[in-house]
Parts: C-alpha cells; sequence; structure tokens
C-alpha cells in the first residue's frame, strides 16, 4: 500500500496559529499525547512554512500513535 504523504512533500491547509491558508510540509516530529506524558518520537505530521507550528496529523500516522497510545 503506497502511503498518500511523504517526508519532505508540500501541501496547503490551514494553520490555526496564523489563521489562513499556509503552505505546508510534511515533516517527521515528536508527538505528544493528549492528557498524558507520553511523546511519540518520529511521527510524520503536517508542519506550517511560516510558523513552524504542526497544523495537522496525516491518516497514515494514527495507527503509529494508537498503538504508542496502548503500550503505555
Amino acid at each position: 500500500m503506497k502511503f498518500p504523504w511523504n517526508v519532505g512533500d508540500y501541501a496547503s491547509n490551514t494553520c490555526p496559529r496564523c489563521r489562513k491558508m499556509v503552505r505546508t510540509r510534511f515533516e517527521l516530529r515528536t508527538v505528544r499525547l493528549a492528557r498524558s506524558r507520553l511523546c511519540v518520537p518520529d511521527v510524520l505530521v503536517d508542519v506550517c512554512q511560516e510558523c513552524d507550528h504542526m497544523v495537522s496529523i496525516p491518516p497514515q500516522s494514527v495507527p503509529q500513535l494508537r498503538e504508542a497510545g496502548l503500550a503505555k
């Protein structure tokens, strides 16, 4: 199965911090799970190119986060 997004791919999305449509890039980042202290390294996320804020997590990264959540 080919994943739709790879590291270095560009897209456009609405950044919640900039409050506008921006160009984004997919990068590997460490993500902290909500309501826990658990941090998951090397998760593919969508990052705003203007403010460096994480905009979204693509569907292909969700299983990696679920697996880390179950392991805690």
